[in-house]
C-alpha cells in the first residue's frame, strides 16, 4: 500500500542578481512512491535539492508546483506523523537534555511520568541517560545530534526525515546508531 506519494513537485527559487531577478529550479518533477515500511535514501551531491525535498515533504516548505499525499491526504503543513532531524541540531538550548526529548511529548499532553519514561528510554538507546540533566551547550556536537534523534524518535512519527543526520558523529556512534536504526524499522 502506498504510504506517501510525491507528485510532479518542482520547488522554485527567485533571486535578485544586480536589478535582475532569476529564478532557477532547485528540484524539478520529482514523482515517487513510497509503500508502507519502505526504507528510502535520497543520494545525490551537496546543492542538488535533497534538503529542499525533505522540507517539503515535512511540511516546512511549500512546493512551486505537484503535491504531497500522504494516506491519501494532501500533505500542506507540518505535522506528527512527519518528524524532521536537521544536519545541524535543532535544540532548545535553554533546556535541559531531558526537557528536550521531551518537548514534543509534553505539546502533545503526555503526563510527565509516561513522557519521562518514553524519553529515558530513547536517551539509553542514545546512550545520553548520564546526561539527561545537563544542558545541550555542555555537549558535543555529536551528542547534540543524537539528543536531536532522541527527540524525534520519541514522537514515533509514521515518517522519520532525516537530512544528514549522522555527519557530525564520530564513526564508531555512526555504527552503532545505524544499527539502533535498522532494529526500529
Amino acid at each position: 500500500m502506498t504510504k506517501l506519494e510525491v507528485k510532479n513537485i518542482t520547488k522554485r527559487f527567485k533571486a535578485t542578481q544586480g536589478t535582475d531577478t532569476i529564478s532557477f529550479n532547485a528540484i524539478e518533477n520529482i514523482c515517487l512512491s513510497i509503500e508502507e515500511g519502505e526504507f528510502v535514501c535520497f543520494v545525490g551531491p551537496s546543492g542538488c535539492g535533497k534538503s529542499t525535498l525533505l522540507n517539503i515533504l515535512a511540511g516546512l516548505d511549500k512546493p512551486t508546483e505537484g503535491e504531497i499525499i500522504l494516506n491519501g491526504q494532501p500533505v500542506t503543513d507540518t505535522g506528527p506523523d512527519r518528524i524532521m532531524v536537521f544536519q545541524e541540531n535543532a535544540l532548545f538550548p535553554w533546556l535541559k537534555v531531558i526537557d528536550n526529548v521531551e518537548f514534543g511529548l509534553k505539546m502533545a499532553g503526555l503526563k510527565k511520568d509516561k513522557r519521562r519514561a518514553i524519553a529515558i528510554h530513547y536517551l539509553d538507546m542514545m546512550q545520553l541517560t548520564k546526561f539527561a540533566d545537563a544542558f545541550t551547550y555542555q555537549l558535543s556536537g555529536g551528542m547534540k545530534q543524537r539528543v536531536a534523534i532522541a527527540r524525534a524518535l520519541v514522537m514515533d512519527p509514521e515518517i522519520l526525515l532525516m537530512d544528514e543526520p549522522f555527519a557530525a558523529l564520530d564513526s564508531q556512534t555512526r555504527d552503532l546508531l545505524l544499527v539502533e536504526l535498522q532494529l526500529i524499522w
